[in-house]
């Protein structure tokens, strides 16, 4: 009888454990949970004048100012409006970049209009098992290997290939004469030859393709060249 005992009790100690890693991945998955943010997407400048800042913190200068489409300068006027293509933190301060290598400040802005998108978070409590972990780590590295070799380079700079080529809207329509693209004070329709522009993103349009330019307009791909990406 003591032996049985013996026997059951080990059985049911056997039990347990193998029960604990199935019990922690429902505890995990518990644990996620996804939640709503607002994102900057339009920033108006609420100084006099401020700085168009690089990546690294450094301000423009007048040697090597901020260039776009043949418009320079080192700072950015007061009510004038920028699309926002993502906000960063450089140095511990938060700074909205308006593409073309160019951020502003939020100190010296205000936001007037953003967009909510989804953020999952996890929580995770203790590893399941030393195995498992080791599985997925393998699994991982080799999707992750996967992933380096099958990536593609991104635009990030073009240059005007033809005499003139017409701005056009996200919906694939043209600026024009009576709205036509404005950006600090300089209005066209169209971009010229020889000019650059950086590139903030590729995205396809009635079935061709375009690149964002910034500040809601975008190039043809077949009227450009790409002169730059990584």
């Amino acid at each position: 009888m003591k032996f049985t005992k013996k026997i059951a009790f080990a059985s049911a100690s056997l039990a347990l454990t193998l029960a604990t890693p199935a019990a922690l991945l429902t505890q995990n998955a518990a644990f996620a949970k996804t939640t709503t943010v607002k994102q900057a997407t339009k920033v108006k400048v609420t100084k006099k004048t401020t700085p168009f800042y690089h990546k690294d913190g450094s301000k423009f200068t007048k040697k090597k100012p901020y260039v776009y489409g043949g418009w320079k300068s080192t700072v950015a006027y007061k009510n004038t409006s920028y699309n926002v293509v993502k906000t960063v933190t450089i140095k511990g301060a938060k700074y909205y970049y308006i593409g073309n290598d160019a951020y502003l400040k939020a100190s010296d802005v205000k936001v007037t209009a953003t967009k909510t998108v989804k953020s999952s978070s996890t929580s995770s409590a203790k590893k399941a098992s030393t195995s498992s972990s080791k599985t997925t780590s393998k699994k991982t590295s080799s999707t992750s290997s996967s992933s380096k070799s099958s990536s593609k380079k991104t635009v990030t700079q073009i240059q005007v290939t033809k005499k003139t080529t017409p701005f056009y809207h996200k919906d694939g329509s043209k600026f024009t004469k009576k709205s036509p693209y404005v950006y600090q004070g300089w209005k066209s329709t169209v971009a010229y030859k020889g000019t650059k522009y950086k590139v903030s993103k590729t995205i396809t349009i009635k079935g061709s393709k375009y690149y964002y330019i910034g500040n809601s307009a975008y190039l043809k791909a077949s009227a450009v060249k790409v002169i730059a990406s990584k």
